[in-house]
């Protein structure tokens, strides 16, 4: 028997390719099972097979109890039992004799044996293909189905391109190559399963990596890519080094390299610009050579609304929206696209915008708010950098113009506190809660206080206790308005 199992251990470790130890372990596991259902199948056992000579000792382990709390003696013991045992952190542990394997046994062993192999061998694929994320590979097509396409990535080795993730149109037959990136690994009830996709924007820049040197290099970098799979892809390229046009080198001579890649993925459209950090030169970039005669950037939004001629507003929004659409993917910010005339009106009712709501957080009244306008005095920046004098004559009052002044500080003081405060975890609702500042979000985020339920359920003390600087009146509003929606 001895000499079998190292006979076992080295044939399935040499044709499985798995580790020696693994197959040990499941000799091990096979062994104990076996024993088990010739002693008790709720026994402790414990199977060591020596690694040298193939040689096994069977234990059966005990927990250690008490004589009142003993229940069940298949797997407990009291002290008063313990004779020859060994004992350890309340483990009794005796050697027992080792089975003798019969037919049933053997079986069993083997059926072991298969399982672990197997574990092993998808472990094995799962860690392998886990490091190649994100990378290219090529395989050949053994079944097409409505839900997938089958790949051999290698022999005896599967990968499924789910139908979703195949270039709408595409049509393949058996035994066809096709090259897709490693999406992910899934797990199921048969094993880790290797998802390709061809719609995926990673196989484009993977595409262009191989293609390109000097992106393989690392001399131009692809900043983003967005992607409409079959249709059109937008790449922003960039590169640090001033004698290289890095357009210029992803199209190729005569445009081989990007046709070369368009080739790979459906004949899709693919259109290359400079990046740039700066959204409003980003989109003049991609927008050219078309016109814009104006930009405006709302950071508050992250919008920017396009100024240009009206014969391009529908080439710059595409077919069914598709060019803004992917250009808001790659920039991460929407747009608006308007002519000369909606530009002017735009660019009135953003401004009347902007005097409402500095009137409207100072206080003014609709005689003052005309006066404001009249100063262009849209921001709160302006009105503290204001003349004294233009001040006076729009409240009409010494006072309360500088009364104004001191409120357009504490805003623009407030505001700028409130930018500093980042928290993307915690709750919107509290963030947003009426009253509440920066220094009490800062002290809630710092105690893990993240829901507006959860500082509703404070008490006064409590608030007070964690954040410092507030009153107890404050505090205790604060709490009020958070408990609103229990009795909405």
């Amino acid at each position: 028997m001895d000499k079998q199992i190292l006979e076992v251990v080295d044939s399935v470790s040499m044709e499985k390719g798995v580790d020696k130890e693994i197959i040990f372990q499941a000799l091990e596991e096979a062994i104990s099972s076996a024993t088990k259902k010739l002693i008790e199948d709720e026994a402790n056992i414990n199977v060591v097979i020596d690694r040298d000579n193939g040689s096994y000792r069977t234990f059966r382990n005990w927990t250690i109890v008490s004589e009142e709390d003993l229940i069940d003696r298949v797997f407990e013991i009291t002290k008063e039992d313990i004779s020859d045992h060994k004992i350890e952190e309340g483990i009794a542990t005796k050697e027992i004799e080792n089975i003798d394997f019969g037919r049933i046994s053997a079986q069993a062993a083997k059926q072991v044996i298969i399982q672990k192999v197997r574990e092993a061998e998808r472990s094995k694929i799962t860690k392998k293909y886990e490091n190649l994320l994100g990378q290219v590979i090529s395989g050949q097509v053994k079944r097409i189905n409505r839900d997938f396409l089958l790949l051999e990535i290698e022999e005896d080795l599967n990968a499924q391109i789910p139908r979703d993730q195949i270039i709408p149109g595409e049509i393949f037959k058996l035994n066809d190559r096709v090259r897709a990136v490693i999406k992910e690994i899934v797990t199921t009830p048969r094993g880790p399963q290797i998802i390709l996709s061809r719609t995926d924007e990673r196989l484009v820049m993977e595409l262009f990596t191989q293609e390109v040197p000097e992106i393989s290099e690392g001399t131009i970098e692809i900043k983003a890519i967005a992607r409409d799979p079959g249709y059109r892809s937008k790449i922003a390229v960039k590169t640090y080094d001033g004698r290289i046009d890095p357009v210029g080198a992803c199209v190729g001579m005569r445009g081989s390299r990007v046709q070369a890649v368009s080739n790979e993925i459906g004949n899709e459209r693919i259109d290359i610009f400079i990046h740039s950090d700066n959204p409003a030169e980003f989109v003049v970039n991609c927008l050219a050579p078309v016109k814009i005669y104006s930009i405006l950037v709302d950071e508050r939004t992250s919008t920017l609304v396009l100024e240009v001629e009206e014969e391009n507003q529908a080439q710059i929004i595409g077919k069914n929206g598709q060019n803004l659409r992917l250009m808001t993917q790659m920039i991460g910010w929407s747009f608006q696209v308007l002519n000369k005339e909606q530009f002017k009106e735009y660019q009135d009712s953003s401004l009347i915008e902007k005097y409402n709501q500095v009137s409207n957080r100072l206080e003014l009244n609709d005689e003052e708010k005309e006066k404001l306008i009249a100063a262009e005095l849209e921001t709160l920046e302006k009105v503290v950098d204001a003349n004294q004098e233009l001040l006076e004559k729009i409240v009409n009052d010494p006072k309360r113009a500088a009364s104004i002044v001191e409120k357009a500080n504490e805003l623009l003081l407030q505001d700028a506190f409130n930018e500093d405060f980042n928290d993307p975890t915690m709750e919107d609702d509290l963030v947003n809660l009426r009253g509440i500042t920066n220094d009490v979000l800062s002290s809630l985020s710092n105690n893990n206080i993240k829901k507006l339920d959860e500082l509703a359920e404070m008490s006064v003390p409590e608030l007070m206790d964690i954040s410092e600087k507030i009153t107890e009146n404050e505090a205790s509003a604060l709490i009020m308005e958070a408990r609103k929606p229990w009795f909405d």
